[in-house]
């Protein structure tokens, strides 16, 4: 079991490797069909509302 120790560790990081850029598409794919990936928050949606005027002007 101790030979085979390394070749399970490889397999798992590779596991994690394909799971991270299979998300990192998935991404990429739901952005450019639904119009973007906010990131931010909602900091946008919190400076259209009518009580965030009154500090931007």
């Amino acid at each position: 079991m101790a030979s085979r120790l390394p070749l399970l560790i490889t397999l798992a990081g590779v596991a994690v490797l394909f799971l991270s850029i299979a998300f990192v598409f998935a991404l990429v794919i739901g952005a450019m069909f639904f119009g973007g990936i906010e990131f931010t928050g909602g900091h946008t949606d919190a400076m259209t509302s009518p009580s965030t005027w009154t500090l931007v002007a």
